[in-house]
């Protein structure tokens, strides 16, 4: 394992990526939108120069080549190779149009760039294969997040079946419509000290600087449990979604002092040491 590098698949935009590099670490960012990889690369062209930065126009697919990626018209962050969640995307009410790009598996991604600190995976309907591809290195990421499932129960217990079997024993499920309120520890607990704000279209602080208390798996099944009932009501693909019934609840969540029902990633620790 590399101890001083993060791999950022999704990279969007580029600001995990940022925050990454300005805490000192290298890092290797994969991202299938060229018309985001070209922003990206224009702003941290230094990064680039230094070497710190290397960055990968390519989606990750089961095989190499070439794949159909959905680019949303509306939210860029939406992307994806997947169909499922392309017409999601659409009964949600957002358009796409499709291009072609090149496609490899993760695997060959470790190969060449080694195993990572920490993994931040988040690519709309392939994260599983990034968390498959683990299985056949001999070494883990000490730290590892995807974004959470939560559509079905199954698909949440699949996640941590992974998980376990990699050999994480220790987990935080954190709610990104959070992010907002989310502020860096000083001193810094991951790498050098950043004052960075986060929003929806970033994945927050990582490691031990994650907001949250480690969960082992028995309490983290439990709190999905909770989540995916809040989500069958009023999640993006809920039943009350977009409601006054839904409006109501928000109000009274934040009334009562309690989390918004957002989406969230999960984030997995490698061991059972603090």
């Amino acid at each position: 394992m590399n101890d001083q590098l993060i791999i950022d698949v999704g990279m969007h935009t580029g600001r995990d990526t940022e925050f990454y590099l300005k805490k000192g670490f290298h890092v290797v960012g994969i991202e299938a939108n060229p018309a985001l990889v070209r922003e990206v690369e224009r702003r941290l062209h230094d990064y680039i120069r230094q070497r710190r930065l290397t960055i990968y126009n390519v989606a990750i697919h089961d095989r190499e080549g070439e794949v159909d990626f959905h680019v949303n018209l509306q939210k860029d962050d939406w992307g994806t190779t997947s169909e499922s969640f392309a017409a999601r995307n659409r009964r949600l009410g957002t358009q796409d149009r499709v291009i072609r790009v090149p496609c490899l598996r993760f695997e060959t991604i470790l190969e060449q760039c080694g195993v990572p600190y920490y993994l931040k995976i988040d690519i709309e309907g392939a994260d599983l294969l990034c968390l498959s591809a683990l299985h056949q290195v001999r070494e883990r990421p000490r730290y590892v997040s995807i974004e959470a499932g939560l559509t079905s129960f199954d698909e949440t217990f699949t996640e941590l079946s992974h998980f376990w079997t990699l050999g994480y024993r220790r987990f935080k499920i954190v709610n990104q419509a959070l992010n907002p309120t989310v502020r860096c520890p000083r001193p810094p607990l991951e790498g050098d000290y950043v004052d960075a704000a986060f929003d929806g279209t970033t994945s927050g602080p990582f490691g031990e600087e994650a907001p949250g208390a480690w969960l082992d798996v028995e309490q983290t099944l439990a709190r999905y449990r909770s989540v995916l009932r809040e989500q069958a009501l009023f999640g993006a693909q809920g039943r009350f979604y977009g409601t006054r019934l839904a409006r109501l609840h928000a109000w009274y969540r934040r009334i009562a002092g309690k989390e918004p029902v957002g989406w969230y990633d999960i984030h997995a620790r490698l061991g059972d040491a603090a």
